[in-house]
Formats: structure tokens, C-alpha cells, sequence
């Protein structure tokens, strides 16, 4: 696992694109030879990796075939997935709003977000409690432990936000052996997000976290579009998110399934499966909302994938006050709830996740 998490931050500025297919399965993991239309998904992130559950879920179980849709993934990361999917390219694209919205302000205005993939602010800092930095103002002065010293980007606002001179910290750079560092004290503190703090906690470590959402609240990732795709097919989009949805539904009621799904797809992935199931609920976190209460009203809501448009402006308003805009986009011209539904059978998913049946390696060899 820590080499698919190295690979997913190093997709910042490293490596190349390569293509693969998520072909349609049913719940059982056979596949369909009914007609599908093909839609492109770029990703900046490694395939092989449990933070794409999102996606992975809906399709082991078969939510795209039964929308009629099939989903080439586009591995994409040297950085360039909004030009890729600006450029058409590519139809869908999952990242950020720093990235999307500077994108747009740099020209490529044909993109649009369409799901709320990451409803908060998912990055924190994990903390050692044996040494002593347990809230953010005692992190001044102090080493962070990074799988990357470029982290500065993403953590130095939640730092700033938090009161902390950000010119008195460093990143230390310890690649995927930053666990290890922060286990044995030579960090007292370490950048992390939501799925890998909660992968951390399933692994046996003992940790405490401070969130960025309660000092620098936000969104994070969305399902972004082209909107020249969307035009032409606005009924085709709007049963890709449907799937989408479904499938964030499957992560919130049953973690240890998408673990499976993941992992059968991918047994590259190395990661305990108390860590892979830790991290798919660091995900459902993410997508849902960290406090559970919020994340269980919105799942009896059908609130799934909604933005709320204030929190939208206001991370937009944050990019503009960070120095990543120069001025503040409009909410409603780039994000929409126009193409999320309510109209999820939850019974009939919750009966599809009853009747499936475990296989990857890694559930087996735990279950002995």
C-alpha cells in the first residue's frame, strides 16, 4: 500500500499515461456482453489504489453496466488530466478544486464538477501522541513528516488558517518509510488526508489527528465533465452519476465489500486488510462527512454527491485569499447539482451487498 500511496502524490509531477478498462461485472464478477457505451475517466492518481472506491464499487457490483455504460480509466500522472479532459481527451476527470478551477482560469472554461466526491476538507496532520504536538499551534517550529517535501502547497493554508508562522516549519521528505518515521518519533507530526490517516489506524497505529476542515473548512475532490461531452450527452452523464452515487452509497454501508472489490481487481496493493478497510472508511469521510452523525444524515437524506454551493464559494473564496485565483470564479457557472439524484434503492443495493461473495487474496489470507 505505501507504494500506491507514493504513486498517488508523486502523480503531482511524475510519471506517464497508460490506459485500462474497467469492464462492466455483475455481482457475481461476470462480465456482460450486452451493448455498453464507452465513456473515458481520466485519473491523476495510480489505478491501484483504494482511494478510486468511489468508482471500483459501483463497478464490481455492476452499477455502470446496469446504466448501460462501460468506463475506460486514463492513468494520467504527469499533472496534465484537466487538459486532457479539457482537450476531449478524456469525458470525466477526478480532481480538485485547486486544480480544476486554476485550470478554467487559465483557460480551459469547457469543465464543469457534477458530484461532490470529497464533501471536506480531507487533509490533516497525524501526530505521535508520545511526543507532545497535539494541536496545531504546537506545530510551529516542528518537522513534518511527508511523503514528499512539495506538501508545503497543500498543508501551509490549513497551517496559516490555523494561526501557525509557516515560515518556522519544514517538510521532510521520507517517501513511503514516513510511517515509520512518525512511529518512531524522528517527526513528531505527519501530512496526511482522511484514507490514509484511517488505512494507519486499521494498520495497529495509535494516532491522533488534527483535521484542516476545522480550521480551513472546504471541498476537496469532484467528478468533473466536459462540458462539450455534457452537451451532447447530458442523459448519458447523468446515468454515470447515478453510478457514481450508488456507489459512494456501497462505501458507507459496507467498507470490508469495496476493500474486496478493490483488492481482487488489484492484489498488487500491499496493505493489511484491517488497513484496506480502514481506508475505504477514511474515504466514506471524506465523501460523507467526518463527523458520523453529519455523514448518517446525509445518507438518510439522499444527500449523496449534493454540494452545498456555500461551502463551494467559500472554498473558492480560499484559493482567491491563498493566491491560487486572482479573482473568484462564479460557484454556479462550474459546479451544479443539475445531474445528482435522490433516486437510489437502497434496499436493492443492500441486497446485492448481501449476496457477495468474497475473493480477493488478501480477505482469504485474513480469514483463515
Amino acid at each position: 500500500m505505501k507504494e500506491t500511496v507514493v504513486q498517488k502524490w508523486f502523480a503531482l509531477v511524475l510519471g506517464a499515461a497508460m490506459l485500462m478498462a474497467l469492464t462492466g461485472c455483475n455481482k457475481n464478477g461476470a462480465s456482460s456482453s450486452a451493448k455498453l457505451t464507452t465513456v473515458r475517466m481520466v485519473s491523476p492518481t495510480a489505478l491501484a489504489s483504494l482511494d478510486l472506491c468511489w468508482l471500483y464499487a459501483g463497478d464490481g457490483l455492476g452499477y455502470f453496466e446496469q446504466e448501460g455504460i462501460k468506463v475506460e480509466m486514463i492513468e494520467c500522472t504527469d499533472g496534465s488530466d484537466p487538459k486532457m479532459l479539457a482537450s476531449g481527451q478524456a469525458d470525466f476527470g477526478g480532481f480538485s478544486p485547486s486544480v480544476g478551477l486554476t485550470s478554467i482560469a487559465a483557460g480551459a472554461t469547457n469543465l464543469k464538477a457534477v458530484v461532490n466526491t470529497v464533501s471536506c476538507n480531507m487533509f490533516g496532520f497525524a501526530y505521535n501522541k508520545d511526543f507532545g504536538v497535539d494541536s496545531f499551534e504546537k506545530i510551529q517550529g516542528k518537522n513534518i513528516g511527508a511523503i514528499t517535501d512539495t506538501f508545503d502547497v497543500i498543508f501551509n493554508p490549513i497551517l496559516a488558517a490555523a494561526g501557525v508562522d509557516t515560515s518556522t516549519v519544514k517538510y521532510i521528505s521520507y517517501g513511503s518509510a514516513e510511517y515509520e518515521a512518525l512511529a518512531r518519533g524522528q517527526v513528531p507530526v505527519m501530512a496526511t488526508w482522511l484514507s490514509e490517516y484511517y488505512m494507519c489506524q486499521g494498520m495497529g497505529y495509535d494516532w491522533g489527528y488534527l483535521s484542516g476542515n476545522d480550521v480551513l473548512p472546504q471541498i476537496a475532490n469532484s467528478l468533473w465533465v466536459n462540458t462539450d461531452f455534457l452537451d451532447k450527452n447530458p442523459e448519458l452523464v447523468k446515468k454515470f452519476v447515478k453510478a457514481v452515487q450508488k456507489s459512494m452509497y456501497v462505501c458507507y454501508a459496507n467498507p470490508e465489500v469495496v476493500a474486496d472489490i478493490v483488492l481482487a481487481r488489484y492484489p498488487s496493493i500491499e496493505v493489511s486488510w484491517e488497513g484496506a478497510v480502514g481506508s475505504i472508511k477514511g474515504n466514506v469521510s471524506g465523501m460523507l462527512g467526518i463527523d458520523p452523525e453529519v455523514a448518517k444524515a446525509n445518507i438518510e437524506s439522499k444527500n449523496i454527491g449534493f454540494y452545498d454551493m456555500a461551502v463551494v464559494k467559500q472554498t473558492i473564496q480560499n484559493l482567491v485569499d491563498g493566491g491560487a485565483l486572482a479573482e473568484a470564479l462564479d460557484a454556479d457557472t462550474y459546479y451544479t447539482n443539475d445531474f445528482v439524484t435522490k433516486d437510489l434503492d437502497y434496499d436493492a443495493i443492500d441486497a446485492d451487498l448481501a449476496a457477495y461473495q468474497f475473493r480477493s487474496k488478501i480477505y482469504k489470507n485474513s480469514h483463515k
